[in-house]
């Protein structure tokens, strides 16, 4: 059995950072789910090892909390691990630091394994054994339903390119992030960056879709837990087809 703790290094690359020379979130995010796919394939439960059973992997639920963006130029190592399973849902988390070992980012995900003929999710139990996880949480978080947007503030759209497509043939998980994170107000876009953000994937778009992201601001969060909470200004997200109006993700994002 492959070690159930799996370490990949990346560098920042010029394409992958803003207008400042920092990391893009969309870059960090991409660094997660490489390294989840890679470990995941030395495990034999990588989506291509699925789909020879009639099956594939849905994420289902992103958090992500970023300490410090990384520059251009800068190493960031990935750890990551099998951390837990319930019901449906298997749960994928990580850690990420700096060549120094600093803090980078900490991060949760949950996902579910869908049977590909009837289209249904299939319970976890029957595919993850229990001596495949390691019970340790990088992000403590019980993935509540993220509130509705009840009242959008604006609404931006954006149509499906075939660049956006995975190899399930619908759109990256990161995709749907990008697409909320532009819909931010330019002064904050010009100003902050992403410090906390929960995604919950509800339904796919394909190619040629469009799509509309819709943001309203909300309270600042507040918890006594977790007082890195407490500033910055924080956005309610939702995607949704243009056409039929069925959301495809909800999110909660906080700058900082």
């Amino acid at each position: 059995m492959p070690d159930l703790l799996f370490r990949k290094e990346f560098a920042v690359h010029s394409y992958e950072s803003d207008f400042e020379g920092t990391a893009r979130f969309i870059a960090l995010l991409n660094f997660l789910q490489d390294a989840a796919g890679e470990h995941a394939g030395l495990l034999g439960w990588s989506v291509t090892d699925l789909w020879k059973k009639k099956m594939t992997w849905v994420l289902s639920r992103t958090h992500v909390r970023v300490h410090r963006y990384p520059f251009w130029g800068e190493k960031v190592e990935v750890l990551t691990w099998p951390s837990g399973r319930h019901g449906f849902f298997a749960l994928r988390d990580f850690d990420a630091a700096d060549g120094n070992g600093s803090p980078i980012l900490s991060a949760t995900t949950s996902w579910m394994v869908l049977d590909l003929g009837r289209k249904q999710p299939l319970r976890i139990d029957d595919i993850l054994p229990a001596d495949c996880l390691i019970d340790k949480r990088a992000l403590p978080d019980e993935f509540a339903p993220l509130p509705v947007l009840a009242a959008p503030e604006t609404e931006t759209s954006f149509r499906v390119e075939m660049n956006h497509l995975d190899l399930n043939r619908h759109v990256n998980n990161a995709v749907y992030v990008q697409w909320a994170l532009e819909a931010a107000p330019e002064d904050v876009l010009r100003r902050l960056r992403p410090g906390d953000v929960e995604v919950s994937y509800r339904a796919e778009a394909f190619y040629g879709d469009s799509v509309l992201s819709r943001l309203a601001a909300v309270p600042p969060l507040r918890t006594d837990s977790d007082p890195e909470e407490s500033t910055g200004p924080v956005f309610l997200h939702q995607i949704v087809k243009a056409a039929s109006g069925t959301e495809l993700t909800r999110l909660r994002t906080r700058w900082a």
